[in-house]
């Protein structure tokens, strides 16, 4: 019996102590959370459209300036009369035109010339010159004068004809001759 509580006694010394416990069985791996889903970012505010930058002003239109002169035939002239206009775009040459023509004038080279005079007396073609001498040249069947621009004449400002004296000439050598018409320039609307 001693034999047999010294083998008890060493077995209880190796089931206690001499052998390693025995493993555990393996866990299983706990179940992995379900992914949260992620919020995206708040997105920032997409930047405002470039608002165009407002359109300027228009630039105010050019003025414009208009004037006439009856022309009518002096004493001894066998011409009739014509409307001779003129017109200015600011900034522009004036434009010189007719409305009608001097029914009886002969083909030819003419001068229209703006005198210092304000008015068609008997001195008025006499008058000196405003710095205008506009030639033209009258051919068969014209109806009208459209001579075009006109430096250095102006309808506003500075050296205005307006007001001084418009004399139809006929041409001598290059330059005016007598005077066949007359007329007062005036400002007008167009």
């Amino acid at each position: 019996m001693k034999r047999t509580a010294m083998s008890i006694s060493m077995l209880v010394v190796v089931a206690c102590g001499g052998k390693k416990p025995a493993p555990e069985p393996p866990k299983e791996p706990e179940p992995a959370a379900a992914p949260v889903a992620e919020e995206p970012p708040a997105a920032a505010p997409a930047p405002a459209a470039p608002q165009p930058a407002p359109e300027p002003p228009a630039p105010p239109a050019p003025k414009t300036w208009h004037a006439h002169a009856q022309l009518n035939p002096v004493k001894g002239a066998k011409i009739k009369g014509a409307l001779v206009t003129f017109a200015q775009q600011e900034g522009q040459p004036v434009a010189v035109g007719s409305t009608g023509w001097f029914d009886g004038i002969k083909p030819g080279k003419y001068h229209l010339v703006v005198h210092e005079s304000a008015d068609c007396g008997p001195n008025a073609t006499k008058a000196g010159k405003a710095g205008a001498d506009i030639p033209f040249v009258a051919t068969a069947g014209m109806d009208s004068l459209d001579v075009g621009e006109v430096p250095p004449i102006a309808i506003d400002g500075d050296g205005s004809i307006v007001g001084h004296t418009l004399v139809l000439h006929d041409d001598k050598k290059g330059k005016p001759g007598k005077a066949l018409a007359c007329g007062t320039i005036a400002a007008s609307s167009p």
